[in-house]
This record gives structure tokens, C-alpha cells and sequence, in this order.
């Protein structure tokens, strides 16, 4: 894991210094919506001068709340939100006219929050609860490093299609509680993940100015 650690860094430290190589004199800015899961959707803005490219992405992950009454004595209300952001820097090279390539690499941190209860009758008389309500809390924190590869294809001299591949490595930390506070059960989460799944594709459409 340390390995692949030092590796990434040493390629994002790589990619940054290629993408100041260049003289840069040319202003651009880039204001654009992203998407990702088709269920995914958050705000983009980059700026820069030539080809290189500071980036920021918003990413609103998900949310919901639900609330499910049975015909026996289940009341069930569920919720849960996430969102996500990034910032990173990006170099282009121009492949035609209206086709550039993209590398670079974000640094990314994510939040998710889902709480869940339940209020049971007969949960309630098993486990001498007066109530019968029992209610589970998530917290979990992720911050990560993404590598970027991309391209873009410019429909008109301001607006641009994108899609990116990001390969990332992240570390999730959080708690989950269950029960009342004076009965609660508290489970801590950690884990690190690396690779490439269907969340490190986003797509975007940007305008240009």
C-alpha cells in the first residue's frame, strides 16, 4: 500500500511540473456541470492560461428521505446524503481541431451521512423498550488522491463535452451507532481502497470562456 502510495505521489508531483513547463499567457475559464452513475450530478470550474488548467469539481453523491408505514406495526423513516469535492490541476494537448487530451491528477475528500429508525411494537415488548424505537447513524469521511485522464471534444468555439477517467486511492473513516444514547453500540470503520470502478468515470459539459 505504501508503494502504491509513493508511486501515485510521485506521478501527480510529475504531472504538475510537466504542466508548468510551458509559458503560459492565454486566459481561460471553464464553468460546466458534471455527472457521474447518471444518478450523480455537481459543478465544475477550471481556469487557466494555455494549457494548463487549475480544476475544481463539486459532486452532489446522493440523497433521499423515505418513510415506509405498514399495515402492522413497522413505521420505518430512512435518509441519507452525500457530496463530494476536489481540486486539482490539469495539462491539455490540443489532438485536432476539436479533440483535446487531458492528464492531471485531484486531490478529493467525500462525506456520506444516512440514518435510519425504526418504531416496532413488538420490538418493543421483546426487548423491554417503552417505545419500541431503535435508530441506526452513519458518519463516513473519505479524502483520496485521483489521477485524470480525459478528453475533450468542443461542439462550438465555447462549449465542450468531456469524459474522464480517474484511478484513485482513498481512505474511508467514520461510525456507525445504533440505539439510544443510553443503550448505543458504536462501530468505527476504516479502510483504503485503489483502482478503477464505475464511480471513476465523469462526464461533463462545460462552457468557455
Amino acid at each position: 500500500m505504501k508503494k502504491i502510495l509513493t508511486l501515485i505521489i510521485a506521478i501527480t508531483i510529475s504531472i504538475i511540473a510537466v504542466s508548468q513547463e510551458k509559458e503560459e499567457t492565454t486566459s481561460k475559464k471553464e464553468f460546466g456541470l458534471t455527472f457521474r452513475n447518471l444518478d450523480e450530478f455537481g459543478f465544475s470550474y477550471k481556469f487557466g492560461k494555455n494549457q494548463t488548467f487549475w480544476r475544481f469539481n463539486t459532486v452532489f453523491l446522493s440523497g433521499n428521505s423515505e418513510n415506509k408505514d405498514f399495515e402492522r406495526d413497522d413505521d420505518i423513516n430512512t435518509s441519507n446524503f452525500g457530496i463530494g469535492v476536489s481540486f486539482g490541476k490539469e495539462t491539455r494537448k490540443m489532438i485536432s481541431d476539436d479533440l483535446e487530451y487531458r492528464f492531471g491528477a485531484d486531490f478529493s475528500f467525500n462525506y456520506n451521512y444516512s440514518k435510519s429508525a425504526v418504531q416496532n411494537a413488538s420490538y418493543s415488548s421483546y426487548y423491554n423498550n417503552s417505545n419500541g424505537y431503535e435508530q441506526t447513524k452513519s458518519n463516513f469521511f473519505t479524502p483520496g488522491l485521483n489521477l485524470v485522464f480525459g478528453l475533450n471534444y468542443i461542439i462550438k468555439e465555447h462549449l465542450v463535452l468531456g469524459i474522464e477517467l480517474m484511478p484513485y486511492i482513498s481512505h474511508t473513516f467514520g461510525k456507525t451507532s445504533i440505539g439510544e444514547s443510553y443503550d448505543k453500540q458504536t462501530t468505527e470503520h476504516s479502510n483504503f481502497k485503489y483502482g478503477i470502478s464505475s464511480s471513476s468515470v465523469l462526464l461533463s459539459i462545460a462552457y468557455r470562456i
